[in-house]
């Protein structure tokens, strides 16, 4: 076995489990905001990464500022603490304090340092950060987080599968040569299949009816594909495949967390507006 696949194989046998310890724990467990706090270390490890995708450019986005607005953030998200702080607030603010910052810094590339700061702060803190929200949401949140994290796992692993068995036709080979379609309807498949499994077993409360299930399926298959496209699609403009090598084997750590930018956010719209007032 290569180092590579050693690697690999370590990091799934260590971090899935714990992964799945911290979603049971949640933010109630003594009253430590575990998950909540897991959420915070992935988003500043991903800040951290940004950079390396606006290389190429010479972005030189001050991340200290990213850093602050998206703490404020997460916060503001944990149940007993409820600033209730408007999300367009934070955005003006981290844009005004952004476009401040860039006047006396002087630098060529002050309208991409700008937007970039602004599309990480949606894009890990709104869209990713959106888990903590999810993930406390009375009744529903641990048994839906839960069922994200590992549809979206199982999809991906049911498309790398899949589609490199009997894979032929690429989807998207200028943004990610190595997705095909077959591997895509597998994945969206099985995520279906899981989810469809978890309401048949009784893992969701009653508020989840099976239509709730195949829809989330259907986020979690679909959205979560689009979220890894999304992030290829960075990486082939910043001509890098992977953004580190923090998680050896699996890349970085939005390489691996990048189908939840996408799939996380829209659970959360679907649990707000369908099942909690259904």
């Amino acid at each position: 076995m290569s180092e590579k696949k050693s690697s690999r194989t370590f990091i799934n046998l260590l971090g899935i489990p714990s992964l799945l310890a911290i979603i049971v724990a949640g933010d109630s467990y003594y009253q430590l905001p575990i998950f909540s706090i897991f959420i915070g270390i992935v988003l500043y490890l991903g800040i951290k990464e940004i950079p390396v995708l606006i290389k190429s450019s010479n972005g030189q986005p001050v991340l200290p500022l990213l850093i602050i607005f998206m703490t404020i953030l997460q916060i503001d998200r944990h149940p007993s603490i409820a600033w209730n702080i408007p999300v367009y607030n934070l955005l003006i603010g981290l844009t005004l304090t952004a476009m401040t910052t860039e006047i006396f810094r002087k630098k060529q590339t002050s309208l991409l340092n700008i937007t970039t700061l602004v599309f990480a702060f949606i894009w890990l803190g709104i869209m990713f950060g959106s888990l903590s929200t999810l993930r406390n949401i009375p009744s529903i949140g641990f048994p839906i987080t839960l069922a994200l994290f590992l549809s979206v796992w199982i999809c991906d692993t049911a498309a790398f599968g899949f589609g490199m068995k009997f894979g032929k036709r690429k989807i998207l080979p200028e943004v990610s040569p190595n997705k095909t379609w077959v591997g895509c309807f597998s994945g969206l498949i099985f995520s279906v299949i899981f989810m469809m499994m978890m309401y048949r077993f009784n893992i969701f409360t009653f508020h989840v009816s099976r239509i709730d299930a195949f829809i989330l399926g259907l986020i979690a298959g679909v959205f979560g594909q689009l979220g890894d496209f999304a992030e290829s699609l960075l990486k082939r403009e910043a001509n890098i495949k992977d953004t580190s090598n923090f998680l050896r084997g699996h890349g970085g750590i939005l390489d691996r967390f990048d189908s939840l930018t996408f799939a996380a956010p829209l659970t959360l719209i679907y649990c707000n507006y369908f099942i909690l007032v259904g």
